[in-house]
């Protein structure tokens, strides 16, 4: 039988804006409006497609995450960037964040889960079809991510299912426990 080319129902741990933040880029000149502002997100680890995963990855996943333990972390963008994409970007390294993806890696590496990808480029996709518009300077949007969310995105239908909350440390190194 031949292989899928694209996820169906790809699962994602993610950093979501505040409501009020992802209602002002949804805003945005550039931003697809036909998608609902609580999908925008920027994606921290890529696990695999749940619609092949054996059984019990997701629980496996879950229980992984309910023992992780990482600060909140500072996120600003201050540029809008066309590649395959219209995405929001940084013109400074995302370090915390950066660190956050070490952790988490170290973490799974250390309790023998090796089946995530860490994306290479930090960003958030405000419009999933290149506008041709090229780079542009923005006044900065911030936010600091507080919580982490495990996500199944059900591609075609433009939804998001989530599997999880984990809140993240305040700032200081710590464990923190999903509540």
């Amino acid at each position: 039988m031949p292989r899928r080319m694209f996820a169906r129902r790809p699962l994602y741990l993610m950093a979501k804006p505040p409501a009020a933040i992802a209602a002002h880029i949804h805003g945005l000149p550039r931003a697809d409006r036909r998608r609902a502002a609580d999908l925008l997100h920027m994606t921290l680890a890529a696990f695999t497609d749940l619609a092949e995963a054996p059984a019990g990855f997701l629980e496996l996943v879950i229980r992984g995450l309910d023992d992780f333990g990482a600060s909140a972390f500072p996120l600003r963008f201050d540029r809008i960037e066309c590649r395959k994409a219209t995405t929001l970007r940084s013109t400074t390294p995302f370090a915390a964040a950066w660190e956050f993806q070490r952790q988490l890696a170290e973490y799974f590496q250390q309790h023998g889960f090796r089946d995530f990808n860490l994306p290479p480029e930090l960003h958030v996709t405000i419009d999933y079809r290149g506008d041709g518009l090229g780079s542009e300077a923005i006044d900065p949007i911030g936010w600091t991510v507080a919580e982490i969310l495990l996500i199944e995105s059900v591609v075609g239908e433009a939804r998001h299912v989530v599997h999880g909350r984990w809140p993240l440390c305040g700032g200081e190194p710590g464990f923190c426990r999903a509540a």
